[in-house]
């Protein structure tokens, strides 16, 4: 399903740059219920540009190098499944097979652009986040009314505050739970 697919679907999520990582780069079991919600297209996953931006230049980090290449291996992970998937639909669209760690890079990178839409950056939000960094995913999230997920014990802290603004702060390894009540609210 492509981004524009999404589009009014499910609940708007912002999603930080360390828990894409724990999506297609760490195949973090604590997030195997989110990818599937985003690759299922039951979440509205939103980013700016800068997002968009920033995924690029943290995969190009030296202490990721090795990560990128546990991808290389015949292993099946997520993230070689959803290039599978995307490769299927559109070939030649996304980089498949997987023989370089840029690829890796890049593969992770068509993960974002598919079910993430693009959205113009926010205005800046009344509250303030400790680090500046995270500044865009909160502000997003605050003039969205969107679910942030987020590891940033900097955003995390924020929840009481922006829920005053119509926005929920979830630890993405806690969103299980909220995944489940939406599945019993009938938005699967």
């Amino acid at each position: 399903m492509s981004a524009s697919a999404l589009t009014g679907q499910g609940p708007t999520v912002v999603i930080d740059t360390n828990v894409v990582l724990d999506l297609w780069l760490f195949d973090n079991p604590d997030v195997a219920p989110l990818r599937s919600a985003l690759e299922s297209g039951r979440l509205h996953w939103i980013a700016c540009e800068r997002m968009f931006g920033e995924l690029p230049r943290v995969l190009a980090y030296a202490h990721l190098q090795a990560k990128l290449g546990v991808h290389l291996s015949p292993a099946v992970t997520p993230l070689t499944q959803a290039l599978q998937a995307m490769d299927s639909q559109a070939p030649g669209t996304v980089p498949w097979p997987l023989t370089r760690r840029d690829e890796v890079a890049q593969g992770i990178v068509a993960c974002m652009q598919q079910w993430a839409r693009r959205c113009e950056r926010a205005p800046l939000c009344h509250y303030k986040c400790k680090d500046p960094d995270d500044q865009v995913f909160v502000d997003l999230a605050a003039a969205h009314g969107a679910t942030l997920l987020s590891k940033d014990k900097a955003v995390l802290k924020l929840k009481n505050r922006l829920a005053r603004l119509g926005s929920r702060v979830l630890a993405a390894k806690d969103s299980t739970p909220w995944l489940q009540s939406l599945a019993s609210e009938g938005l699967r």
